[in-house]
């Protein structure tokens, strides 16, 4: 008990509280039996979250490792049943229904992929002037991420794409490398925004790869691949039907359609700014209250704190997430093993993109996806899989030392 971090665990209980605290409050108008609501089910998932998180801490830091490729294939069955057989709402097939518990396997496939990709990272170094070196990773990460976009689940399948960014990075990449790296997907999406923009990317791009004397047919291929995706995403966009281009400009800028898909967005900055400094008071508020607030108690739960506690209570919240990241992020100062820190980085990286996102999906900064705020918003898989990460980051800073590979 001595070797916890105690400002991490006190951050952690402080969120898990609050989170509860507004479950109750965004669905207690219903006329549920206590043991039925929302409110309840989420006591018992951190309960359950909780105790999966005991037996990850009181397992040895090998363990992970060895079990790491078992549960990414795992995660892939569990990805492709879920294609066939799984449950469809809202016009996506996510969750499967086993003895009556149903579950989204794309939640734990983030997790089976962090400890795959943390392995083989751990001991195969990747470099952009190496090509070959990006291949099995390269494939590690596009089949979880195909079959989650199949779904489809855009949200999650980001998820991924920033782990593997993050975990390229831990594992020999430059900030460059990523920039270059990523630099054919920013072509895609800003030659459909604006052609200025696009090129002032094309000039840049090559204007970093001269300077810091990048191989000329790594240039080359770089640029080929920059100009071509540009180029490709400009004669699809072309050749989209005008309802087509409205949806992708709605998804882009929710505010543009307010009966429609702005409608959530609008909502949501209406019920934070109404909150003021000091919010309206616990359980009080109208676009909570008077479900003008859609997913109020999932997705949009950072709405319903802001709108009861206002601007004092959202900083509050925020630096209460802060302290929970640099905490779990200074688990990497205390072992030199790659694969502690790749687990660490990871399991950093979910929580905070989940954070990030959803937090600037509500105030309309971003478009809306359906990533929910950890240990805020209610459901089940989402939540025993934040305490399984939880579990993990406790389960490095302790034994991490066990592991004897750098």
């Amino acid at each position: 008990m001595k070797k916890l971090d105690w400002l991490f665990m006190s951050s952690l209980f402080a969120l898990i509280g609050i989170g509860i605290m507004l479950v109750y409050s965004a669905t207690s108008g219903t006329d549920l039996i206590w043991y039925k609501t929302e409110w309840f089910k989420q006591i018992v998932h951190f309960a359950i979250g909780f105790l999966l998180a005991a037996v990850i801490v009181f397992l040895p830091a090998k363990f992970w490792k060895n079990i790491a490729y078992i549960t990414y294939a795992l995660s892939i069955i569990a990805l492709l049943f879920v294609m066939d057989s799984g449950h469809v709402s809202k016009g996506a097939g996510r969750w499967l229904d086993i003895a009556g518990f149903r579950f989204q396997p794309s939640e734990f496939a983030k997790i089976a992929y962090l400890l795959a990709s943390a392995l083989w990272l751990s001991k195969h170094k990747v470099s952009l002037l190496q090509p070959k070196t990006l291949l099995v990773p390269g494939l590690m990460f596009i089949i979880p991420f195909s079959l989650v976009l199949k779904q489809p689940n855009l949200s999650t399948a980001l998820v991924f794409t920033v782990m593997t960014l993050v975990h390229f990075y831990f594992a020999g990449f430059r900030l460059v490398d990523l920039f270059l790296f990523v630099s054919p997907v920013a072509s895609i999406i800003l030659s459909a925004v604006s052609a200025l923009y696009w090129n002032l990317l094309i000039i840049c791009v090559f204007f970093v790869s001269i300077k810091f004397k990048f191989p000329i047919w790594l240039i080359v291929l770089i640029m080929i691949f920059d100009v071509g995706a540009g180029y490709v995403s400009q004669m699809v966009w072309n050749s989209m039907e005008d309802h087509q281009r409205s949806r992708v400009l709605t998804f882009i800028d929710p505010v543009s359609d307010p009966k429609g898909d702005g409608y959530q967005v609008i909502q949501s900055q209406v019920a934070i700014g109404s909150g003021g400094l000091f919010g309206k008071g616990f359980g009080e508020g109208s676009q909570t209250n008077l479900a003008f607030l859609p997913e109020k108690h999932t997705d949009f739960i950072f709405s319903v704190l802001g709108e009861q506690f206002g601007f004092v209570g959202v900083i509050m919240v925020l630096i209460l997430f802060l302290i929970l990241f640099l905490r779990s992020i200074m688990i990497c100062r205390l072992h030199t093993s790659v694969f502690v820190n790749l687990v660490v980085a990871g399991a950093c990286t979910i929580l905070f993109f989940h954070t990030f996102v959803n937090v600037a999906m509500t105030i309309g900064l971003m478009p809306v996806t359906g990533l929910p705020l950890p240990f805020l918003s209610y459901g089940g898989s989402f939540v025993i899989t934040c305490m399984i990460l939880v579990g993990l980051l406790i389960n490095m800073r302790l034994k991490g030392r066990d592991i004897n590979y750098a």
